[in-house]
């Protein structure tokens, strides 16, 4: 009747005609959602393909679709952000590459990873399925995560502690190593110095063993009483990050073999095990007897056990015993080993 009426008055030929003129073309808004679902599944579909060869990534992008990450942005930008982040994991792992470097070689922006942006955000939960880390929430396990696929969040963060480790002096990191092992004082090194100006570690410059430590307590107990008389020490401080690794590492890839000693309780342990298998270490005072001695205090063992790959007759015994043991506790018969030329 309306459009009757319109057309009687002479104002337009048709209702639609009337509509349009006053708002614009009708749209088919059913059709408009069905073409923007069907970019949607296309969108899934081609990304699927991409990481087929890589089938660590698929729970990734299911995680991607089922919560509606992308969606939140719109189809359009959410294609833009997945083809980037899809550039960025095709360059993953890297070889020990800084974020901003790895964002711009492969997107031309060296801020288009940062932690603060939608792509570094969706692109640090594809490191963390790559390096099988269960968190990426915070900062210390964002840069776990990204560390576990060859990129390095802060350069200068986390740096690793050494006494008396001596280097080749053929960089300004070996010759400050030197500076101070002459002198028996403890040094940092950080991520950029480890990636820059690396020392040149081998078995005749190191000496016969570096022995590793969790707790810087035992560095500064060793540089206090033994001073440059000391073996080579490395403190992890707690979980082995960036630094330490790539310290352990160039110390492991030289043939200079290594030692480990952490607490005797869970997370020590796990920690033990991470030393000891990613870095070929050797126990050092960490057998069943070291436990029994060591574990006169009052400090009850906590959360859940842990099996030492090293000694299977280690967790039963602790379950036994109850108590936990920290490096502090030890740092008399640690010190002992020190001080020796061939300590065992």
């Amino acid at each position: 009747q309306l459009e009757d009426k319109l057309r009687a008055a002479g104002v337009c030929p048709s209702l639609q005609a009337a509509v349009e003129e006053l708002t614009g073309p009708v749209v088919d808004l059913r059709a408009e959602r069905e073409m923007v679902e069907s970019r949607w599944r296309a969108l899934f579909a081609a990304a699927s393909n991409k990481i087929a060869p890589r089938p660590e990534l698929k729970n990734w992008l299911d995680q991607l679709r089922a919560t509606g990450l992308l969606r939140r942005y719109g189809i359009a930008d959410a294609e833009r952000l997945l083809s980037q982040a899809l550039e960025v994991v095709a360059a993953l792992p890297a070889q020990d590459t800084p974020l901003a470097e790895l964002a711009a070689a492969t997107l031309g922006d060296a801020h288009a990873l940062d932690p603060d942006t939608s792509l570094g955000s969706i692109v640090l939960r594809a490191a963390a399925a790559l390096g099988k880390c269960e968190k990426w929430d915070d900062v210390q396990s964002r840069r776990d995560a990204w560390a576990s696929v060859g990129v390095i969040c802060d350069e200068l963060s986390a740096p690793v502690l050494v006494l008396n480790l001596r280097a080749s002096e053929n960089t300004p990191t070996s010759q400050a190593l030197a500076a101070y092992a002459a002198i028996g004082e403890p040094a940092y090194l950080s991520v950029r110095q480890l990636l820059r100006t690396p020392p040149t570690f081998s078995h005749e410059r190191v000496g016969p063993v570096v022995y590793i430590c969790e707790n810087p307590n035992v560095v500064a107990a060793a540089a206090q009483r033994l001073g440059a008389k000391s073996q080579p020490l490395v403190c992890i401080e707690g979980q082995p990050r960036t630094a330490t690794r790539l310290l352990l590492n160039r110390l492991q890839n030289a043939g200079v073999p290594l030692a480990y000693h952490g607490d005797f309780d869970w997370p020590g342990i796990q920690i033990a095990n991470t030393i000891i298998q990613r870095h070929s270490a050797q126990p050092w005072r960490m057998s069943v007897t070291d436990y029994r001695t060591a574990a006169i205090g009052q400090l009850a063992l906590e959360g859940p056990a842990v099996a030492a790959t090293w000694d299977e007759g280690l967790m039963p015994v602790m379950r036994e015993v109850g108590k936990a043991v920290h490096e502090e506790q030890v740092i008399e018969t640690l010190l002992t080993d020190l001080a020796r030329r061939h300590a065992g």
